[in-house]
């Protein structure tokens, strides 16, 4: 039975029955008659996975869409498969989640260049300025989330964009957060590249995503297969070929019933209204924001305006934190806790943070009861 009170769509979303058998069909299919027969049988609707991606991020051809198992794996793909000897520094925020932080620091360290981040208040709200400068004076890849994974902050990716596109800087947007719950257009942006997860606002399996990379962007990645590379001898010589667009991120290898499961829950997703869903999960994160910020115990990460569904609160002493988890456990309210190793540049060691993000899939009277015990607590 489905858990109809589920608040942590931002760590991993309910799937839907259709694309739970649109996985468990493919591997049927793999009993039935070879995992290659299968691979073979399906490659039409494997190609329509491409096209789907490409239509929710208004991206110009399938050819700048990869398959992956997951946003980390796309971000380090794309920060690792950058052409280092374009820039001199990366810029980020503070804001960042650890892994998008750890691997650009492992990068800096790696060649020599230096990690620049701004920092963020509780709010997201961070220097413009800071990011203009640095982008003038040196040769930049700026590397930010679209939407925050502790709480209502949405960083202004447009306007990074309009910055990025003016400087001549690399820009890599990382849609963990918000791909399927906001809108989403890499032409507005101006980015080089993006990374997008499965498994939580797009409501598919986890183990999925993909990548965006932009038609002549400076990324390559020398971890090649037969699917995205071939080798030859000629005059004595090995030749290596290796294809140039976003799919040369991806192995032959892979879960194909999970990228079928994927595909289904980007089309579910298409369905239903990109701009419909949008609206409904933020009209049901204001609410509960408006019943955080009505509650002096209680602080609200981010701003109570916000377009992202995430809310991120932070209690004003230990009983009212565990008093808040009291109230959702008698409840059945299934929602999350992060802590300082999420977001290490933001939070101290002692923040633990309650995390709620609710889907469009959730009814309304369970948003009201989320709403009845925060404004309950104190």
């Amino acid at each position: 039975m489905k858990n109809i009170n589920y608040m942590n769509s931002a760590g991993s979303s309910i799937m839907s029955d259709s694309t739970v058998s649109a996985i468990i069909d493919y591997l049927k299919l793999e009993q039935e008659i070879g995992g290659y027969e299968a691979m073979f049988a399906k490659q039409s609707e494997f190609e329509i996975f491409y096209e789907r991606a490409r239509s929710i991020v208004n991206a110009a051809s399938v050819d700048e869409i990869a398959y992956t198992d997951g946003g980390s794996r796309g971000w380090n793909a794309l920060i690792n498969g950058l052409d280092i000897s374009l820039i001199d520094a990366f810029i980020t925020l503070s804001s960042e989640y650890s892994t998008n932080i750890t691997t650009l620091q492992l990068c800096a360290q790696k060649y020599g260049k230096v990690l620049h981040i701004i920092p963020c208040d509780i709010q997201g709200d961070f220097d413009m300025a800071q990011i203009k400068e640095l982008a003038n004076n040196e040769r930049c890849c700026i590397a930010v989330s679209q939407a925050t994974a502790q709480g209502s902050i949405c960083n202004p990716m447009e306007e990074i964009g309009e910055i990025a596109k003016a400087t001549q800087s690399i820009y890599i947007v990382d849609a963990t957060q918000s791909i399927g719950q906001i809108p989403i257009d890499v032409q507005s942006l101006h980015c080089h590249a993006m990374t997008a997860t499965g498994r939580k606002w797009l409501r598919g399996p986890r183990g999925t995503g993909f990548i965006y990379v932009k038609e002549g962007a400076p990324f390559f990645t020398t971890s090649v297969d037969g699917s995205s590379s071939k080798a030859y001898r000629r005059n004595g010589k090995v030749i290596v070929e290796q294809i140039k667009t976003a799919r040369q991120f991806e192995m032959w290898e892979r879960n194909y019933g999970l990228m079928l499961g994927l595909s289904n829950a980007i089309q579910e997703y298409i369905d239903y209204g990109i701009t419909d869903v949008h609206h409904r999960v933020r009209d049901y994160a204001n609410q509960i924001r408006s019943a955080v910020v009505s509650n002096d115990h209680l602080q609200l990460i981010g701003r109570s305006d916000s377009e992202s569904g995430i809310i991120g609160i932070v209690a004003h002493s230990e009983a009212i934190h565990d008093a808040v988890l009291s109230s959702f456990k008698a409840n059945d309210i299934t929602i999350n806790i992060m802590y300082e190793w999420a977001c290490p540049l933001f939070f101290d060691r002692e923040t633990k943070v309650i995390r709620i993000a609710a889907h469009h899939d959730v009814s309304q009277r369970h948003i009201d009861k989320v709403t009845e015990v925060l404004s309950g607590i104190g």
